[in-house]
């Protein structure tokens, strides 16, 4: 990363420890805020207990306004890269970014914000909901924003088609590998969560273990733990894209059955091996590749080689399969890649699968899956159990249960899922196009939430 392309800079030079960066999308206008809020001195591991997240921490509080930081991002450069985020922002549809710096403990966080019609009225604390997730702190500033725009754009659609009242957003965090025993590394991300109103869980490079600890400590703002009701949210969400491939192979062979069908699948972590075993379970045969040996190698002990065969990370692109299950990292799915698939469908459990920044972007892509013979539909449009363990957790606590969402599962990733493959080919539409289309009105119209959403969801009949 150069050193100069990152907004923290600016923060460095003002001595201020959060910048704000909204957009307001009607008047295509950008506000900026900047503060200090605390000293550097703060002892976060008294989060909750000495102070609280609407304290401010410090005796020098100062804020700063639009035009003085549009100068500080000119002064050092950076103006072009300003531009850079607010394009980002615009293209998106996004509500803005918030940045927080601990230079202490050498934590940069990076919190999106995709549109919170659907939780300006919810009577929660929380108006969004999306994970944290952790980021090297040398990688490219950019590169983190575009993932984490991404993210937040895609819960925002998520969360609406679950039937739960929150916008989306995504927390992301560049720093070291957190020890669970930092308990001011913890406390200060607890903060972070209270302060941003967002419900979250855990993501790609934060353990569910660490989600025990912040609940127990410090907020109850954080699902998905190892002692939670529900437990990880991983196999709750493979269970929700088991329904989904089975419905997608009944679309396209005529028969839910996965008996003799050959599945690609990347990625064996928190949902692809709970994937991997349903869908072992029902007859698949496995194509599967990860980083980690270890988890093929655990996966092979249990099921035998016959039926789990393994390649290479950088070969499960180019293997002949029935389905391409994608369950590790996003933007994988590129124009230039499409020629190279050798599958009739593609579904699976990551985030962001569609390299694009933009919702016209992903239905173009889309729409070159669909030229290509390819079964193709956005994740969010069945991706969406995750998210219910994590609301059911949030809203009934101890009393929440598998069994309270697994009706509303079923209904989004099986039921709902086949209206809208049968009602995208009579109108010859892709997949993604269409669900986009019947989810807009409930992320952009502001309306109230009773009035658009039924108790399953958005309705795609």
């Amino acid at each position: 990363m150069k050193s100069l392309d990152s907004v923290f800079n600016v923060l460095a030079e003002e001595g201020l420890t959060t910048l704000e960066v909204f957009y307001n999308r009607r008047e295509d206008k950008f506000i900026l805020k900047g503060m200090k809020e605390w000293e550097e001195g703060v002892k976060w591991d008294k989060y909750m207990v000495d102070f609280t997240h609407e304290d401010i921490l410090t005796d020098d509080y100062r804020s700063v306004g639009t035009k003085a930081l549009v100068r500080v991002f000119s002064n050092l450069g950076l103006e072009g890269y300003l531009r850079r985020i607010e394009n980002l922002l615009r293209e998106g549809k996004h509500h803005g970014i918030e940045f927080y710096h601990n230079r202490r403990l050498n934590i940069r966080v990076m919190y999106c914000k995709s549109v919170n019609a659907l939780g300006i009225r919810n009577k929660r604390h929380a108006l969004r909901a999306g994970g944290i997730r952790r980021h090297e702190p040398d990688e490219p500033e950019i590169d983190v924003l575009m993932d984490g725009l991404n993210l937040a754009r895609a819960m925002s659609y998520k969360n609406a088609l679950a039937g739960i009242p929150y916008g989306g957003s995504k927390i992301l965090v560049q720093c070291a590998p957190v020890d669970l025993s930092d308990f001011e590394t913890l406390g200060f991300l607890a903060y972070i969560i209270d302060r941003t109103r967002s419900f979250t869980g855990p993501d790609m490079g934060f353990e569910p273990a660490m989600t025990d600890i912040m609940r127990e400590r410090f907020t109850k703002a954080i699902t998905g733990g190892i002692k939670s009701p529900l437990g990880p949210t991983g196999g709750v969400t493979a269970y929700g894209g088991y329904l989904a491939i089975m419905e997608a192979c009944d679309f396209v062979y005529g028969s839910r059955s996965l008996s003799g069908r050959l599945i690609a699948i990347q990625g064996l972590g928190a949902c692809g091996y709970p994937l991997a075993e349903y869908l072992l379970g029902e007859g698949a045969a496995l194509i599967a590749s990860d980083i980690d040996r270890s988890k093929i190698d655990k996966l092979q002990r249990a099921w035998n080689t016959d039926v789990v065969k393994s390649v290479q990370p950088e070969d499960i692109y180019t293997v002949k399969a029935d389905i391409f299950s994608p369950c590790a990292i996003g933007g994988i799915i590129t124009e230039d890649i499409i020629d190279k698939f050798k599958f009739d469908i593609i579904m699976g459990l990551a985030n962001n699968q569609l390299k694009a920044t933009s919702q016209e972007g992903e239905i173009e892509i889309a729409r070159q899956l669909a030229r290509a013979g390819i079964l193709f539909i956005v994740e969010w449009a069945y991706n969406i159990s995750g998210v219910l363990a994590g609301w059911a957790e949030y809203i009934f606590g101890e009393e929440a249960s598998f069994a309270k969402i697994k009706p509303r599962i079923e209904l989004i990733c099986r039921d709902n899922l086949r209206k809208l493959l049968d009602e995208a080919k009579r109108v010859d539409k892709t997949p993604t196009e269409l669900i986009y289309n019947k989810v807009e009105d409930a992320i952009y119209s502001g309306v109230s939430f009773s009035e658009l959403l039924s108790e399953g969801g958005v309705d795609v009949s």
